[in-house]
């Protein structure tokens, strides 16, 4: 039997909907958050070991490598619960039409970039 079926390698020309995006970045946040919160659960234990230990990572957040990974803990963070809330509201029954889905996809997104730049700011201002 032979299946003659398109076959699409490209990926840059595939176009998704802002609904695949927004899920697939909820999904790409979640492992992130995972392998992130390795990082923050050091800087909490070496903290609260000794005062010499809180003192270290004291120091250690004024660089700018330290600073970055805080501020992509908190992005990831921020749009995992963005993400979160917006399944939680169409588990409700809620945004589950095509163009109501889209434009919660969109409207989470661009929230996201929004709360990533103050959490930016925040962070080295």
């Amino acid at each position: 039997m032979k299946k003659q079926r398109p076959v699409n390698l490209d990926l840059s020309t595939i176009s998704m909907p802002a609904t695949a995006k927004a899920s697939i970045l909820h999904r790409v946040t979640g492992v992130a958050l995972f392998f992130a919160l390795t990082f923050v659960i050091w800087a909490w234990s070496e903290s609260l070991s000794s005062a010499q230990g809180f003192e270290f990572v004291k120091g250690l957040f004024n660089g700018f490598i330290a600073k970055f990974i805080a501020w992509g803990t908190l992005t990831v963070l921020i749009y995992h619960l963005i993400g979160g809330f917006r399944h939680l509201i169409m588990e409700m029954g809620y945004w589950e039409e095509l163009e109501s889905g889209n434009a919660s996809a969109k409207a989470a997104i661009a929230l996201w970039i929004v709360l990533a730049a103050a959490a930016g700011v925040w962070i080295w201002f």
